[in-house]
C-alpha cells in the first residue's frame, strides 16, 4: 500500500511548480492554496512568494502566511512592510499583527524606530500583544511622533504593558489633537486604580468632544470599576450618542452604583434595544429593590434578550438569585 502522505507530497510538488509558473495569476492562486499546506516546505515557498515580481502574488503570500508560524515568517513579513506596493505593505501589516513570536521582539522594536511611519505603526501593533517590557521605551518615543497612527499604536503597547511609569505621558496624550489618539489613551488608562493618579484624566474623557473617546472612557471606567466616575457616568446616560449611553450603563452596573438606579430604570424605555439590555443587566448587578418598578414595567419588552435580562434582574432585586 502507498504511504498515506504520497498524495500530499504530490500536491506540494504541483504547488511548487505553479509557484514558478510564468503566469502571475497561476502563481497567485498557488500562494492562496499554500495557506492550507503544512510543513517547512510550504512556508519556504510562501516566503519566496514575498519576493515575487508581481505585487498581487506578494500580497497573496503575505496573506497566506497568516496560517504559518516561526521567526522566519515574522522576519519575512517585517521586510514586506517596506514593499514598494501599498497593498502588500498593508497585508503584511495585518498578518504580522496576528503573530505572537516573542523571539522576534528585538526585530520589531528595531522597526518601531523606522523612518517610515507605516512601518513604525505596524511594528508597534505587532509588539502590543507580546507584552515585552523592552518595548516600553520605543512605545514612549512613539508618543512624540508627528504621525497620529504611530502615537496610537504606541499607546496600544503601553496599555497592554499596564506600565504605571508611563502615566505622565498618558496624561499628556489625553489632550492630543487627534481623536483616535485620545481614544487610545482612554483604553491605555485601564490600569488605573481608584483614588490613584490619572483618574481625573479618565473622567475628563467622558465629556470629550468626540463620542468614541467618551465611549472608550466609559469602557475603561467599567473595567476598573471606578467609583469616582459614577456621577459623570450618570450624566453620560443623557449623551446624544446611544453607544456612549450603552457603555455608561454597563459601567454603572459593574460599579454597582445605587445612585444610578433611577436613570437606568428610565433607560428601559429607550428605543435602542442594546441600551435596554445594558440597563436591565446593570439593574440586576446593582440588585436594588428600587429598580423593581421600572423592571416590572418592561417585563413585556419586544426583544426576547431584554425580557430574559429583566426577569433575571427582577429576581436579583427581590433577593431570589
Amino acid at each position: 500500500m502507498a504511504p498515506v502522505f504520497d498524495t500530499f507530497d504530490d500536491d506540494l510538488e504541483d504547488l511548487a511548480e505553479r509557484c514558478a509558473d510564468p503566469d502571475p495569476g497561476i502563481r497567485r492562486v498557488a500562494m492562496m492554496e499554500l495557506a492550507e499546506a503544512v510543513g517547512p516546505e510550504a512556508t519556504i515557498l510562501l516566503l519566496k512568494g514575498l519576493a515575487d515580481s508581481d505585487a498581487a502574488v506578494r500580497a497573496a503570500a503575505a496573506r497566506a502566511l497568516d496560517e504559518h508560524d516561526g521567526p522566519d515568517v515574522v522576519e519575512g513579513l517585517v521586510r514586506s512592510l517596506e514593499d514598494a506596493d501599498e497593498s502588500v505593505r498593508q497585508t503584511a501589516a495585518e498578518t504580522l499583527a496576528e503573530k505572537k513570536e516573542p523571539a522576534c521582539g528585538p526585530l520589531l522594536i528595531e522597526r518601531a524606530e523606522h523612518a517610515d511611519p507605516f512601518v513604525q505603526a505596524a511594528a508597534l501593533r505587532a509588539l502590543r500583544e507580546l507584552v515585552l517590557p523592552d518595548a516600553l521605551a520605543a512605545a514612549l518615543r512613539a508618543l512624540r511622533s508627528p504621525a497620529p497612527e504611530v502615537r496610537r499604536e504606541g499607546l496600544g503597547v503601553i496599555g497592554y504593558l499596564k506600565a504605571e511609569e508611563a502615566l505622565p505621558a498618558l496624561i499628556a496624550t489625553a489632550g492630543d489633537a487627534d481623536a483616535s489618539v485620545r481614544r487610545a489613551t482612554m483604553a491605555a488608562l485601564v490600569f488605573l486604580r481608584p483614588g490613584g493618579p490619572g483618574v481625573s484624566t479618565l473622567i475628563a474623557g467622558l465629556s470629550d468632544q468626540n463620542w468614541q473617546v467618551r465611549e472608550e472612557a466609559a469602557v475603561s471606567a467599567a473595567k476598573i470599576r471606578l467609583p469616582e466616575a459614577i456621577e459623570p457616568l450618570i450624566a453620560a446616560m443623557d449623551d446624544p450618542v446611544w453607544q456612549v449611553r450603552t457603555k455608561a450603563a454597563n459601567a454603572l452596573g459593574r460599579i454597582k452604583a445605587k445612585a444610578a438606579v433611577d436613570v437606568l430604570g428610565q433607560a428601559l424605555a429607550s428605543d435602542v434595544s442594546n441600551l435596554r439590555k445594558e440597563a436591565a443587566a446593570a439593574l440586576g448587578e446593582i440588585a436594588d429593590p428600587r429598580g423593581l418598578a421600572a423592571l416590572e414595567a418592561g417585563a413585556e419588552d419586544p426583544d426576547p434578550d431584554v425580557r430574559k435580562l429583566i426577569r433575571w434582574a427582577i429576581g436579583r432585586c427581590r433577593g431570589e438569585a
